[in-house]
């Protein structure tokens, strides 16, 4: 069964590019799908991040990844649910990560 999680996110190209969430005991992950100028498209996958509770939104997104207290892993970004706008939930099973259980 689907766990939904509300989401904010910055950045968006078929699906959020930078997303912050909180889980329900309060910890805040960041999952980041980086644009490649070389390539010049986005990662294929997020990169999954535990934040510090320092992290909050009401700063620059750009500087959120100096809060990060250690990488969860990676999810492939067509791997990740999402509700039917793809705006504002996220189904933390489908992210595959034992650590957000």
């Amino acid at each position: 069964m689907p766990r939904w999680t509300p989401f904010s996110y910055r950045g968006y190209y078929d699906v959020p590019r930078v997303i912050v969430l909180v889980l329900a005991d309060g910890r805040r992950i960041l999952l980041e799908s980086r644009f490649d100028e070389v390539v010049d498209q986005y990662d294929d996958y997020y990169d999954v991040y535990l934040l510090l509770d320092e992290a909050a939104l009401d700063g620059s997104w750009e500087r959120l990844a100096e809060y990060t207290l250690e990488i969860l892993g990676r999810v492939a970004v067509v791997d990740v649910r999402f509700d039917s706008t793809r705006r504002d939930e996220i189904d933390l099973d489908s992210l595959g990560l034992p650590e957000l259980a």
